[in-house]
């Protein structure tokens, strides 16, 4: 037989290993991906809420630098941890907020992430109304204006949005080890089932069988022809 018959073989051998040890593969995709949907849920990030309060500041010098550091400086997160009652350090807040001037405009956004969508708001809006406050106080600076108030829209998604990915890499690790598992069985499997296995393993054709026979069946086999004997039918030789 050619490579390519040979070939087809194996892949047919192959194709029918895998789909007499299904079983496996299944049983290893359930447990892989059943630990992944676990360690993912015990694992699960808080969902993060984002909204963002915008300041016009009138003034086209360099000041405008100066006054986006000024917002999270402790003066200001002092102010707002006052007047919010929050139970978190300056430092604390002062990570939960983001300052981005918008191009080249006069605008500044402040940016706010908490696991509360609303209380995100609240801290976004106080800590605009207190900068403008201590800005104008401190440096007798009078030009801001809260330009977009921070608001909550409807249904508002999280910014990190929950993912399956772990939970899909498990599947695709348990059917991977479940099909390596299959080919390691089957390699150390050295029962011979048929003869293309003796061929394989001698390297000779095989000539002949010799079928299997139960003790009862060749009891019964012999019973018959002894009946046959006494019937005449065959001769003493050949009952065995």
């Amino acid at each position: 037989m050619d490579s390519h018959g040979n070939k087809e073989i194996e892949i047919g051998k192959i194709i029918k290993l895998l789909i007499k040890k299904f079983w496996i593969i299944i049983l290893f995709v359930i447990i892989s991906t059943g630990a992944s949907a676990i360690y993912s849920n015990f694992t699960k990030a808080t969902p993060l809420y984002q909204t963002s309060a915008s300041l016009l500041i009138q003034d086209s010098g360099n000041i405008i630098n100066t006054l986006q550091v000024f917002i999270k400086e402790p003066l200001v997160m002092e102010g707002v941890i006052k007047e919010l009652e929050l139970k978190r350090s300056i430092e604390g807040l002062a990570n939960q907020i983001s300052v981005q001037k918008v191009q080249d405009s006069q605008i500044v956004k402040i940016y706010v992430v908490d696991p509360n969508p609303y209380r995100s708001a609240e801290i976004a809006n106080t800590t605009a109304k207190v900068f403008k406050e201590q800005v104008a106080s401190t440096l007798n600076f009078n030009s801001i204006e809260i330009l977009y108030p921070a608001v909550v829209k409807e249904n508002q998604p999280p910014i990190n949005p929950e993912s399956n990915r772990l939970i899909m890499f498990g599947m695709v690790l348990g059917g991977i080890i479940g099909i390596g598992f299959v080919f390691l069985m089957d390699s150390l499997d050295n029962k011979i089932r048929s003869e293309r296995d003796i061929e394989n393993l001698l390297e000779i054709p095989v000539l002949g069988t010799v079928s299997k026979y139960k003790k009862k069946t060749l009891t019964a086999n012999k019973e018959k022809k002894m009946e046959a004997y006494v019937r005449g039918d065959v001769s003493e030789s050949k009952i065995g």
